[in-house]
């Protein structure tokens, strides 16, 4: 899962040339939301980030989290059912007052993810389009990260297109951590074409649980397509709550960047 590179130059070289057609990319990235089609049948789509985030814990200390590779494969196995693999490798630290934060970090591997995306509805007047999400995530790393690491999540996810170049998207689902509360999530995005390859989109997502307290963010960012099958992105975003929390110096915050490839395996 590591070596993005490498999996890209081995789609690149069994990807059929003589096969051409119209067929553009969607990814699930750049953003929380995720999008609301499946992938092609037979086709593979790698997608794959990096990002670093920052958060304060208390007036001293601050939480360094930086994810080296958040990579996502998908394949079309039948027309409107789609097969998903994932999983990230992660690098963490506390920043302490008073100490050196060089050789702070910690590394591990994320949970592996698996999981399937189902069409449900195609976009028709006023239906938007829909499908529904099924992931579940398992250990990776030890023992004393199960509770972290492993969960389920199920989520409707829905798209309308109010014109050509404009759209609106909803996301809205359930997950859970093991040994944890469930919390209910949701993602409302907007995204707009500026020409045919650059896009731009902004977010809001959060969660809310009974037992936790609500958690609202705001990410935005761009998107730009090499070629219909092949998208670079860029994208950041903060905690909302920073904004009118009145716990000074507090601070939530992430950038990130990734790409998205779309190959179909010669026959």
């Amino acid at each position: 899962m590591r070596y993005i590179l490498f999996l890209i130059l081995m789609g690149t070289a069994f990807y059929s040339h003589a096969q051409e057609d119209s067929i553009q990319i969607n990814t699930d990235r750049p953003g929380f939301s995720d999008y609301p089609k499946t992938i092609p049948k037979g086709y593979f789509q790698i997608e794959a980030g990096f990002s670093f985030e920052s958060e304060t814990v208390n007036l001293n200390d601050k939480l360094q989290l930086i994810n080296w590779n958040n990579t996502l494969i998908k394949y079309g196995l039948t027309k409107g059912w789609e097969l998903r693999l994932g999983q990230t490798y992660q690098s963490e630290r506390l920043l302490e007052a008073g100490t050196n934060p060089e050789f702070l970090w910690i590394s591990y591997s994320g949970p592996a993810v698996v999981g399937t995306k189902i069409d449900l509805l195609k976009e028709s007047e006023l239906i938007p389009q829909t499908a529904i999400l099924v992931e579940y995530g398992f250990n990776t790393y030890s023992p004393d990260r199960f509770q972290r690491n492993s969960f389920f999540r199920v989520q409707l996810s829905s798209k309308y297109q109010l014109n050509p170049e404009w759209y609106l998207m909803a996301n809205l689902g359930y997950d859970e951590r093991f040994n944890d509360f469930g919390r209910i999530r949701f993602t409302l995005n907007t995204g707009y074409s500026i020409n045919e390859k650059l896009s731009v989109y902004a977010e809001i997502y959060g969660f809310r649980s009974e037992f936790l307290t609500p958690s609202n963010y705001f990410d935005g960012g761009l998107t730009y397509l090499i070629n219909p099958k092949f998208q670079l992105d860029i994208h950041a975003g903060f905690d909302l709550i920073q904004q009118v929390n009145s716990v000074e110096n507090y601070q939530q915050s992430f950038v990130a960047m990734g790409l998205g490839y779309l190959f179909k395996i010669q026959k």
